[in-house]
Parts: C-alpha cells; structure tokens; sequence
C-alpha cells in the first residue's frame, strides 16, 4: 500500500510537470504513521525472509563448495609431497605410501588401517578408464564421488570382486561408442573424486601394497583407443573464486561452482528461490542486495556452520547405543542437505554402511566427555562380526588428528595380537599413562590428556551389524 502511494505520488509530479503546473501548487502526500509502522514490517519480514533463504543455500550449497575446494586443493602440486600425501595432478592418481602418525595433518580422522589413494578426474571433454588390478589377498575399494558428494560407484573387494577391472567414466548424458569389455558408469557431474583404500598388514606390506596402488590407472577414452604412450599432460583446475576476506566469498563460490556442475532436477525448484538473494545458475550478483540483505547474507553463513555441526547428534539420522551413534546413511543423504554438508567436513570420503560403518562417541557409559584425567575399559565378548576387518582408533577432539604416544600406537584392529580371556572375550584399557600390567599394556590403546574421541571402523560389517544385533560394547570408566 505505501510503496502503491510513492509510485502514484512520483508519476502525478511527472504529469504535473509536463503541464507546466507550479510545483508549490502540488503536495506529495506524506505517509500516515500506520503507513510507516506497516513500511517497517515489510521490511523486517524482507530481511527475514533473505536470512532464511540464505541459510538454506548455505545448507545446500556447502557441499558443493567443500568439494570443488578439495579438487583444487588434492591437485596442488606447488610444494613438495611428503609420503603419507595422496595429492596428485588433474586426471591422475596420488597415494599415501605409509600409514599416518599424529605428525601427519593432511587428512582428518584418518584410518590407520590402509593406504589412500586420491584422483580427481575432469571428464568434460571426454570420457575416463579408471583400471584396477585383481587383489586377491586383501581389501580394497575405490569410491566414486560427484561434486556434491554423492558416492555414486563402489569398485573393490565387495562390490565388484577380486578380479581386475575396466570402467569407462563418462559424463552427464554422454552418447558415444563402447570399447568391447568395458563397463560405462555415468557420473552426475564433469568432475568426479576417485576415493581408495587398500589393506595394509603393517609396514613390512608396504611394498605389496605400493605394487596394487601403481596398478591404479586412469587413461583418457582417446588415448585408450589409439594405444598413446605419451605422457598424459594434465590441465590446472582454475583458482579458488573469490577475496580471502570478503565476508561473502561463500555465495561468490557457490555462484560459480553453479555454473559447472548440473543441478540435481529434484533440487532445481531450490536454486529458483535464492533468485530473491541474488544466487542463481549463472552466478551470484550482489548488486541486486541491499546493506541489510548482506548482512543478513553473512550471518547465514555463521549459523548454516552451526547447524551443520548440530548433525553430529540430530537423533533423525543417528541410531546411539551405549554412547555410540551409528550413521546408515553416509552414502544415501536424500534432501537432507545438511547431512550432506557434515559429511563433507570432518567426514569427507565416508562410504555407506553396507560397504563399512563407522561408530563414533565422544563419552563414556555415563554420559561424561571422554577424557585423558580418566583411564577406561572396553569389554568385548566376541570379535567384531565383519567379513573384512575393524578397528578401533582414537582422535584428539579439537584438531581431529591421531594422538601422539611414546609406543606410537594409534589404534587397535584385527591384526593387533590381543591377550584374550579363557571364554575368547577381551578387553581393551584405553588411558594416558602407561600400564604396568602386561596383559594391560598388549591391549593398551593411548589417549591424550585433553578430551578425545574413538571410533570403531567395521569393514563390510556383517548383516548382523546391519541389524545392530551386534553393537560396539560402552567405554566404562575405570575405578
């Protein structure tokens, strides 16, 4: 209504004017109270309506963001690698020769159970054949995640077998010809993050892993027909987008990531809604903004990270028991965009529970933050029901890295000689000091003074797992 009376206001002057009429003689009206008091509401509800539109592209958008950052960042290649790194050039695979220690920060919540290995493929210009080797001996898997962190593809031990493989990655919509004996996956993006693992039996099994890993190739559709031996050379992704402190770079990169990556058609109607705050398929324009917009733009960005870390405990995705929570859904996010973010963060390359499962807690049986003034027992009264192997590891709970001991044990697995008891139960000491006990010490597992987290990796879990008829046993405090 006042925004109806302006608008009249402004075109009567013009009409006055055109008619040579005395301005003096012509009064804009002036708005009523009521008028203002209503001016000012719309306003508010405006602002509040670009606040919640933002954090919902915040929500939906980050994934997409973390994942092009990780493309640039795992095909850096201007410093020197050191030899747990699997960062490698575009359209190349890098691989981790060692296990990590706590001295290795490059990876998150890293296992210490197999060996990495990383590519990120760009096939807008033509399709890719990822090959592997026949491993017959041990585990291992390669993922394949799109740009928004859908793990798309599983090639390795249970879902394609043992025996080698070829497997033509082709882009959204791609037509061409097959070569004889390859299968074709189709990606939903042109960028594609190949995640691997393979199983290492401690250090002496290096050189056999190392072996496997260099059997990992990546060879373009061309050069695959022609049989090239030349070196593949490979481009440089563009820099990351935007001013390091600009308070508005998220939507700066989200805008232009938008550009590149197809929009899932379940989601497009979305994006049509962020229009309203400037972000769309061709980018994001912050001059159709106000101040208060901005502002209200920055403070998503803040409270989207909040709500994103929320989803470690949001009881609707999480099953708990006995303190553990157990995530069945790390390959299957649905709309649940912000799940979707939190596995990308601290949980960037996490398979879905059929392939393995990953119970993780932060307190003990009682309910209290775990922590290094306190020594702990875990009772087991069978191993864990797995088809390939587990583990049970220990991370520093601000910097998410292994924790540093003077025995360099950082976890626990099926390969560690564990003193069992007279009925094949055992148990598990996890504290800061060193047992004196003997039987202790075999099965002592290191912690750091502050506060700290574990988590149990169960790899192809048993349907019994699944059922969580077989759970992960409490961290009881000792007395």
């Amino acid at each position: 209504m006042f925004k109806k009376q302006i608008t009249t206001a402004i075109v009567t002057s013009i009409l006055m004017s055109s008619l040579s009429i005395n301005a003096q003689e012509f009064k804009s009206p002036v708005p009523t109270p009521s008028l203002q008091i209503q001016h000012d509401q719309a306003t508010t509800w405006l602002d509040q309506e670009s606040y919640l539109l933002a954090t919902n592209a915040y929500l939906w958008g980050s994934t997409l963001v973390r994942m092009e950052q990780i493309a640039r960042q795992y095909t850096d290649m201007s410093q020197a690698q050191n030899d747990t790194s699997y960062r490698a050039p575009l359209n190349h695979f890098g691989h981790a020769r060692r296990l990590p220690t706590d001295q290795d920060t490059d990876m998150p919540t890293a296992n210490r159970d197999t060996l990495y290995s990383s590519a990120i493929v760009d096939i807008s210009n033509e399709p890719m054949i990822l090959s592997t080797p026949t491993v017959k001996d041990r585990y291992f898997v390669i993922d394949m995640f799109d740009m928004w962190h859908n793990l798309f593809k599983y090639v390795g031990t249970r879902a394609t077998g043992e025996t080698s493989q070829e497997i033509m990655i082709v882009p959204p919509y791609w037509q061409g010809d097959v070569p004889k004996g390859i299968t074709v996956v189709e990606a939903p993006t042109t960028k594609v993050w190949l995640w691997g693992r393979t199983q290492v039996f401690g250090e002496k099994d290096y050189p056999t892993v190392h072996a496997i890993q260099d059997q990992y190739t990546l060879t373009p559709l061309s050069k695959y027909l022609s049989q090239d031996p030349a070196e593949l050379i490979s481009p440089v992704l563009p820099p990351q987008v935007g001013e390091v402190n600009d308070p508005l770079r998220f939507y700066e990169e989200l805008g232009a990531y938008l550009k590149v990556n197809p929009i899932p058609k379940r989601q497009q109607a979305l994006l049509g809604q962020f229009n309203k705050i400037g972000l769309s398929k061709n980018g994001f324009d912050r001059s159709k903004l106000t101040l208060t917009m901005k502002l209200q733009l920055e403070k998503a960005v803040k409270d989207g990270q909040e709500i994103v870390s929320a989803q470690s405990s949001n009881p609707v995705t999480l099953k708990m028991k006995d303190g553990w929570y157990y995530s069945f859904v790390l390959d299957q996010f649905g709309d649940d965009n912000a799940l979707r973010s939190l596995i990308a963060q601290p949980y960037l390359g996490g398979q879905g529970a059929k392939e393995a499962m990953y119970p993780i807690t932060y307190t003990d049986s009682k309910g209290k933050l775990l922590s290094g003034h306190s020594q702990y027992s875990m009772h087991f009264k069978t191993v864990p029901p797995v088809d390939s192997f587990w583990s049970i590891t220990v991370y520093d709970a601000k910097t998410k890295m292994l924790i540093g001991n003077e025995i360099q044990r950082f976890n626990i697995n099926d390969q560690t000689p564990i003193q069992k008891n007279k009925d094949g139960s055992f148990d598990l000491m996890l504290s800061h000091q060193k047992p004196s006990n003997s039987k202790q010490f075999t099965n002592w597992l290191p912690i750091s003074t502050g506060n700290f987290y574990v988590i149990t990796r169960l790899y192809i879990p048993s349907q019994e797992i699944l059922d969580m008829k077989w759970t992960v046993p409490p961290i009881n405090p000792m007395k």
